[in-house]
This record gives structure tokens, sequence and C-alpha cells, in this order.
């Protein structure tokens, strides 16, 4: 198969193998990165036991140990794609936040509350910084702000702005009894978010997307 009357010569694998390798760094797609890279290395790999008069063990068990990173680091990866790490209680909130790959919806549900309002509950007050980022995921909710109420609809962040910038709440806002709602400590999440920084990125462009909507149905309130 390989050297002198094989399918390939030595040069031929060696360049082969580059070029996998090279391919791979190229590849933004992070699932055909790692497959490609894997590939390479099984390339080499095959070169420095099989093609060469004496094996290069040493080589060969350095390109088995990056090939064998870069597959563990395939398996996370496919992993954190997977719903099936979603347990079965929040698959539901899932599908309603949306925005999010499975691994990084369920590291940002460790640190959060899910829970019932039970009675008429103030979540931002206008002019004070909240201690807290809700998602609201069902329910009756309003605004107060310049003296001014407004209904809001569900499926939103309420204290968003606040957890981002640190400036006091625009308005205030309340929801009703029956309301289902995330909570998370705004400190305690600030803090997680940033040792992950994937995490932090899927929060925030979600945030942005729900900020974007809310603009848009304020402009289209107003013509």
């Amino acid at each position: 198969m390989f050297g002198e009357g094989g399918w390939f010569s030595g040069e031929q694998l060696v360049l082969l193998g580059a070029v996998v390798q090279t391919m791979a760094m190229l590849s933004r797609h992070q699932i055909t990165l790692r497959v490609t890279f894997i590939t390479g290395s099984a390339i080499y790999i095959a070169f420095y036991l099989l093609v060469l008069p004496t094996p290069l063990w040493e080589a060969a068990f350095a390109s088995l140990a990056m090939a064998t990173a870069t597959f563990y680091g395939l398996v996370v990866l496919l992993v954190s794609r997977s719903k099936l790490i979603i347990p079965g209680s929040l698959m539901d909130l899932y599908h309603t936040m949306g925005g999010m790959e499975p691994g990084e919806f369920r590291s940002l549900m460790r640190s959060s509350t899910r829970r019932v309002v039970e009675t008429t509950e103030t979540l931002t007050q206008e002019g004070e910084v909240p201690d807290r980022l809700y998602f609201i995921e069902s329910g009756s909710m309003w605004a107060e702000k310049n003296s001014q109420e407004f209904t809001l609809p569900p499926e939103v962040f309420i204290g968003e702005v606040a957890f981002l910038t640190g400036k006091p709440a625009s308005a205030t806002v309340r929801v009703a009894p029956g309301a289902r709602l995330v909570e998370w400590d705004a400190a305690t999440l600030k803090r997680r978010v940033q040792r992950n920084s994937r995490v932090r990125l899927a929060l925030e462009a979600r945030i942005a997307e729900d900020l974007a909507g809310k603009v848009t149905r304020a402009v289209n309130s107003e013509t």
C-alpha cells in the first residue's frame, strides 16, 4: 500500500498529510476542522510506522496524542450540540428561549431559578439598578415609565440592559400572578459567564435579539 509498488510513496504520503492538515487549519467549521486534522494525523502516523525503514515511535506517539486531544474536543463539541443533554423538564424552556446551543443553554440554567409568580411582583424599579436578570416565559406583564403604563409581551428578558451596562432600569416592570419566569442573580451570572466565553457570547447575542424585538415593537406602536 505504501512505498515502492504501493499506492503512495513516502514523499507523497507526507505531502498528503500536510495538505489535509492545512485544509483543517483553513476550515471555519469546528467539526470539519477536527475531523480533517485527525485524518491528517492518521496519515502521518502511517508514515512514521509503516513507510520508514525504522519506525519513528516518538513522532507517532506525538501525532497520536494530538489526534486524541482533537478527538476529545470533537466529542465535547458534539455533546454540547446535542439536545439529549437538556433535562426533559427544561426542554420547553429551551425551545421558548431559542438562539442557543444545548450546551450553552444548560450551562446558563445552572445558576437560574425557574418559578411561577404567586402575587403581583415588581421586577425592576425605574431609576434603580436591579440585582437580578429575568426571562418571562408566559403571563401578563406591564411597565410604567414617565407616568405612562403599557403592557409587555412574554418571552422577553427584563433587566437585561442593567445586566450588560450596570445602568439603572429605565422603567418599572411588574408581572401578574400566574406568570412563569426564570431569574438569575446578576452578580453570580456575571461571574459564571466571564469564566465561559461561549456562554457569555450566546447570552449577549440572545439579549441583543431581544432588544431588537423590543425596539421594533416600540416603533410599530408609534406608527
